[in-house]
């Protein structure tokens, strides 16, 4: 069964890692198979609020995006053609690593300074059931107000780990996030 810390600390007051915590499961007769977190290898990676958009001087299918992270404006280069000024998205900074590894470094696209990469769901592991919108074709468009800056795991839930609970069949009590609370609650 899997497990989101998120919905356990519903239940009970919950504060030590997720590490401890399959410690703990485990003493009460719960084996945790695995450990989670979708935004694993996902670094620096912020909210971006975009603040212009003009064509690339020398090609016809490339945007310059000037975008706000919030303590400064950087230049960025993309090929997608969804974005507009006023957009709020992912902009992986010089130094990011995106989901599967991918390394962000500044340099220049066709003779202008790309100083990150703006990104879209599937650069961020993420799918419409992960943030409406994720699947779209072109960079991800955060709907929410969020302060340019934040770190986007926050923002899109990827910081929450989820815990894979093996349940055996004698413990049909304990085949929901309130019947495993109650459990833990009990061994406290």
């Amino acid at each position: 069964m899997k497990l989101p810390l998120s919905w356990l600390k519903d239940y009970v007051d919950i504060d030590i890692s997720a590490q401890e915590l399959t410690k703990k499961l485990l003493n009460c007769g719960f084996e945790v198979e695995e450990i989670i977190c979708k935004g694993e290898g996902i670094e620096n990676v912020v909210v971006g609020k975009i603040l212009s958009v003009k064509k690339h001087p020398n090609a016809d299918k490339l945007l310059i995006c000037e975008v706000f992270v919030g303590d400064k404006s950087i230049q960025v280069v993309t090929g997608a053609q969804n974005v507009k000024a006023g957009d709020t998205v992912p902009v992986a900074l010089h130094g990011a690593t995106l989901h599967g590894g991918i390394k962000i470094k500044e340099g220049k696209l066709r003779g202008e300074l790309s100083q990150g990469m703006l990104c879209s769901g599937e650069e961020l592991g993420i799918t419409d059931a992960d943030y409406e919108g994720a699947s779209a074709d072109g960079i991800l468009i955060i709907k929410e107000e969020v302060a340019p800056g934040t770190d986007i795991k926050k923002v899109l839930g990827l910081d929450e780990y989820v815990l894979d609970v093996s349940v055996t069949a004698n413990r049909p009590d304990c085949q929901s996030v309130y019947g495993i609370a109650r459990r833990s609650e009990e061994r406290r």
